[in-house]
């Protein structure tokens, strides 16, 4: 954001705060803005969790009620299609009662939701659990994106998100490994139930975290005469204000809906989605069936396979903060390799290779580089639009990702499964999806030096609650 020399600023309403350079310092300074951070990133473990906690209790619910595989598939669809049925309704509460509550509370009803899967007695019943703990996770991370995103430097943000995403595979892997040992000695429903509980803690905690809010900036120029010279000379005068609801939201439509580099880093995330998600999704089953593993052992495997992201995401995060200031096209051309190289470790993977070593390890590294390049679209979501439409930007995001990969990807990969086997579904599907994403990135970085050039006049002031 530029930073102005500011003459004349009226903030209304006049219990904010103005904060001086939000794109410079953090903007509740470093402490505060550290433990709101690790309760955001340690709810979001539990976010993904929760979850992912389904794909490591499938077999065994396989087992007891008899379902195929496209069945199993869309227990995490529907999950997925809650996330984004309640997305704008959820973001819209966002910007009214503040980031921070509306995410707190909303880790509380995804836990409960869960925690009441436990006690399904059929396939209709639990979908309906997994339906009401996608509806509480709706809006959690653009919720989180958008505080992030103001509250961290500019400097420091690809490495903050990068930290932040790494929740994710943590909790990937907590759900997958949690999951599928308490299932294996306890039973699948004792999983759900448990899991629930340490969550559900953690978003009480963060109920009382610091927030923000933005407001429209209305700049006009005055004209003013020196004392002593008697020389006219403009300043820039600014005036603070809260817009309409529905005013705000439809003037941060129109600045998503005429970023074309944004729209397209929107689709090219998706069908990235479309190409991994699967491959979590089904690859405890996957090691299962192929390699004979015991049920405990390849869920075990599958969260070692996820916790890769664990390193690589803020490793990624930091790699394109520093080569972003040098040359700040640097994370889509890092993006657009290692898109590459994950769409050729995948085909190998799952295509070619049968000694399970060298197929496991083509796997870790496919996800190994896709994560390390994931943070520099991520944050364009959050650069290409002003601070007030930096929410709605990542819900946006996220509904596009899950309406075009979370959805469809589990569902069309266990149809291709029940048809023709799991290793071609675990084949065909990422490698389309690999070449459609470069296409998708590549027409993004045309357009993004006019784009970025445009949000960098735009003028907005950060309020402290």
């Amino acid at each position: 954001m530029t930073q102005l020399n500011l003459k004349h600023v009226e903030v209304e309403p006049a219990e904010f705060a103005k904060v001086e350079q939000p794109a410079l310092d953090y903007l509740f300074g470093r402490k505060v803005t550290a433990k709101v951070f690790f309760l955001l990133c340690l709810l979001m473990v539990f976010d993904f969790a929760d979850r992912m906690i389904i794909a490591s209790i499938l077999p065994y619910i396989q087992k007891d009620w008899g379902i195929s595989d496209a069945q199993a598939g869309l227990l995490s669809s529907i999950l997925t299609l809650g996330m984004v049925l309640f997305a704008f309704p959820v973001s819209m509460l966002i910007e009214r009662y503040g980031r921070i509550k509306v995410a707190s509370l909303m880790g509380i009803f995804w836990g409960i939701a869960s925690a009441l899967g436990a006690f399904s007695s059929s396939l209709s019943q639990l979908a309906t659990t997994r339906l009401f703990v996608g509806i509480g996770e709706a809006a959690y991370a653009p919720a989180s994106y958008s505080w992030i995103s103001t509250a961290f430097p500019r400097r420091r943000l690809q490495l903050a998100l990068g930290i932040f995403s790494a929740s994710q595979p943590i909790g990937m892997a907590v759900g997958i490994a949690f999951g599928g040992y308490v299932a294996q000695h306890y039973g699948w429903r004792h999983s759900l139930g448990l899991l629930a509980i340490p969550g559900i803690v953690v978003a009480f905690l963060l109920y009382r975290g610091r927030d923000y809010q933005s407001v429209l900036v209305h700049e006009h120029v005055v004209q003013t005469k020196r004392a002593q010279s008697g020389t006219t000379h403009s300043e820039i005068s600014l005036a603070s204000s809260v817009p309409s609801r529905w005013t705000l939201i439809k003037q941060n439509w129109n600045a998503i809906r005429h970023t074309p580099s944004l729209l397209l880093t929107y689709v090219t995330m998706a069908v990235v989605t479309l190409q991994w998600i699967p491959v979590v999704f089904f690859l405890p089953s996957y090691l299962h069936r192929v390699h004979h593993l015991e049920l405990a052992q390849a869920s075990l495997m599958t969260s070692a396979f996820l916790l890769v992201g664990i390193l690589t995401l803020p490793l990624g995060g930091w790699v394109l903060d520093h080569l972003t200031q040098r040359f700040f096209k640097a994370k889509f051309y890092v993006s657009l390799v290692g898109y590459a190289l994950a769409t050729i470790f995948y085909a190998i993977a799952f295509g070619f290779l049968t000694d399970l070593k060298l197929q496991f390890g083509l796997i870790v590294l496919a996800g190994a580089v896709l994560s390390f390049c994931s943070s520099g679209p991520l944050s364009l979501t959050q650069e290409l639009v002003p601070v007030s439409a930096r929410t709605l930007s990542g819900t946006t995001s996220v509904m596009t990702i899950h309406l075009l990969g979370s959805i469809p990807g589990p569902f069309i990969a266990g149809l291709i499964s029940d048809a023709y086997g799991i290793s071609p579904a675990l084949t065909v599907l990422p490698i389309i999806s690999g070449i459609v994403a470069l296409g998708l990135l590549g027409a993004a970085l045309y357009f993004y030096p006019k784009d970025i050039a445009k949000v960098k006049h735009s003028h907005l002031e950060i309020l402290k609650q």
